[in-house]
């Protein structure tokens, strides 16, 4: 069992554990558990990313506030936990449609809306003193994701406002080492094979999960048209393999540790999210079709990041390529 797992089972063993205790009428253990649901199953959700997971990590926010709560008197602190979980789960389960610099407003919104429900919910309702101290952790953990969040779009939107590509000029050349240690240059397809160059965050980015397989899913719709998919992230090889193996990848992974092709293709921006781990910052999420002499055709819409995981928008562009 991989670590991913481990935390996964973790997540959903400790919530069902909550449930026994609060039929029990342990509030204490109840409690304490349904706090280790919530970080587990947040956790859980960064990496594994399937549908279910987003729905379960809801679930276990409202078991844990339920717990947490007086019996009897209206589900304040449920509710407050809840719109928790939904600050940091609901961008990413509904990135297509919520992923664009034009909404910067949501999880602040949210977080006011978990702290009004928590306040309310202990100054309307005698809850004690656990109502009042155990969901200080998971407050803690929220209000350090909402000011991350809101720096990461902040510099998002600065970058977006930069970002200039030129469709129809040469696309900028790269040799990068790819997940079994190769390496892979932007020239070995040249008069051979078109490119498709999908630029991820990170094997922490749960979006890059969902968008890596999402591609993998047209994989014969690009293989018809002469397409080669190309991936492209900070993570190291090693990282890369295990992500190409456990999200079952047909395509490569390439390492741009240094970040020197994402800030040749304006992808770069520097986020808290990656300040630990990416020194120079993290690329956004984009692709970028590369013709078969070498020449920029396409690119998903900046401003709308979420865009890159609809890629039938690229099928009226790849129907015009000679194969």
């Amino acid at each position: 069992m991989n670590k991913n797992s481990i935390i996964l089972s973790v997540a959903i063993l400790s919530t069902l554990a909550s449930i026994a205790f609060i039929l029990l009428k342990n509030d204490i253990a109840a409690s304490a558990l349904g706090i280790v649901a919530y970080m587990f199953s947040a956790l859980a959700v960064k990496k594994i990313t399937q549908k279910w997971q987003f729905y379960f990590f809801f679930f276990a926010a409202l078991i844990a506030g339920y717990a947490m709560g007086l019996k009897g008197a209206p589900p304040f602190l449920a509710a407050g936990i809840f719109f928790f979980s939904l600050m940091i789960g609901m961008r990413t389960l509904f990135f297509e449609r919520l992923a664009h610099t034009e909404i910067g407003w949501m999880e602040p919104l949210f977080y006011a809306l978990g702290s009004g429900f928590y306040v309310a919910g202990n100054l309307l309702y005698s809850n004690g003193w656990m109502g009042w101290v155990f969901p200080i952790p998971l407050i803690a953990f929220n209000t350090y994701m909402v000011i991350t969040m809101n720096q990461d779009y902040k510099a998002l939107r600065s970058v977006v406002r930069k970002f200039t590509i030129d469709l129809g000029k040469p696309a900028p050349g790269f040799t990068l080492t790819d997940q079994d240690n190769n390496q892979v240059s932007l020239s070995d397809y040249k008069a051979k094979r078109h490119v498709l160059l999908i630029f991820v965050r990170g094997d922490w980015c749960p979006t890059c999960h969902i968008m890596l397989r999402t591609y993998e899913k047209y994989k014969e719709k690009f293989a018809e048209k002469n397409i080669m998919l190309l991936a492209i992230g900070p993570d190291s090889i090693g990282v890369n393999h295990e992500m190409v193996v456990r999200l079952g990848l047909d395509y490569k992974m390439l390492c741009d540790d240094k970040a020197e092709v994402a800030k040749a293709y304006g992808m770069m921006f520097q986020s808290n999210n990656s300040s630990a781990k990416y020194g120079d910052g993290i690329p956004l999420p984009a692709s970028f079709l590369v013709d078969i002499n070498g020449i920029l055709l396409y690119t998903t819409n900046p401003h709308r990041p979420g865009s890159i995981l609809t890629p039938d928008t690229i099928f009226p562009v790849i129907e015009q390529l000679a194969v």
